[in-house]
């Protein structure tokens, strides 16, 4: 069975579901970023090939209604759709992208790992609506990748709770950690002016700056692939250090690649930073 995967992180659970019974195709492609991708005329051409065509969903994809319309027979999945949402802040000063603004759906789901398991289910049926034959395989992949997450989620729980409770705040160049902030703990601080896609004033950036001051947190981390110039500066401004970069959307290369590899390059770079004397 032939699928095409819009998202990098869709593309390793469609992986880890479907084995050697499904051929997945990665649109995006490893180390792609899903917020910038808008389909060409060949991977159009891949996804009419396919019997599905694995989104993220949550609006993370602004050109899903014209894919829709625009493929005849290919059945969409838009595998977040049916886990709990978390909603942008109103109080957000910076968002991920201008269609990401306070008040509309989070569309990262995939930063909690208990959303990925339930992710990895919402596949599996998938799968086997249209492979009914495998469906035993499917499901059983799904529940074995399951207890992967499991012990992956013990374990981020353990190195996580080295990080002094005053110091689980996390200050980052991307607006995507909501979910992973929730299922750990964690309390978003919310900055502006770290993406290239804001344009942002003096005085947006002394908010920034104040809001770092107060929250006493000990480092600032930026986003994997993204430039760092102004959280180096904020970094500066606030006596605090830029930690490693963070994953924010699975686009992790080599051996940073796919849900698990990122799940522990951010738990061990937040852990390095935040737990430190």
């Amino acid at each position: 069975m032939q699928v095409s995967s819009l998202h990098p992180l869709m593309t390793d659970l469609a992986r880890q579901v479907g084995g050697e019974r499904v051929r997945v195709f990665d649109l995006v492609g490893e180390g792609g970023n899903p917020h910038r991708y808008e389909p060409r005329p060949a991977d159009l051409k891949q996804m009419q090939a396919s019997v599905l065509v694995l989104a993220g969903g949550k609006h993370l994809e602004p050109y899903l209604d014209r894919l829709k319309s625009t493929l005849s027979g290919v059945t969409i999945v838009e595998v977040g759709r049916t886990i709990p949402s978390l909603t942008v802040g109103k109080d957000a000063v910076y968002t991920c992208c201008p269609s990401h603004g306070a008040g509309t759906l989070d569309p990262h789901w995939w930063h909690g790992i208990d959303n990925t398991r339930r992710a990895a289910r919402v596949v599996a049926q998938a799968f086997a609506e249209k492979d009914p034959d495998g469906k035993d395989y499917y499901m059983g992949n799904a529940a074995g990748y399951g207890q992967r997450l499991e012990t992956l989620k013990k374990w981020a729980k353990s190195e996580l709770g080295k990080v002094p409770r005053g110091q689980r705040k996390l200050v980052t160049a991307h607006n995507a950690f909501g979910y992973f902030a929730k299922e750990f703990g964690f309390e978003v601080i919310a900055v502006a002016g770290l993406t290239k896609e804001q344009n942002t004033t003096p005085q947006e950036q002394a908010k920034t700056i104040e809001s770092v001051k107060q929250s006493g947190v000990r480092a600032v981390f930026p986003e994997l692939g993204a430039g760092s110039k102004s959280l180096e500066a904020i970094a500066a401004a606030t006596g605090t250090r830029v930690g490693t970069p963070l994953i924010a959307d699975g686009n992790g290369t080599g051996s940073d690649a796919g849900f698990e590899a990122m799940i522990r390059h951010n738990v061990n770079a937040i852990t390095r930073a935040l737990a430190a004397p």
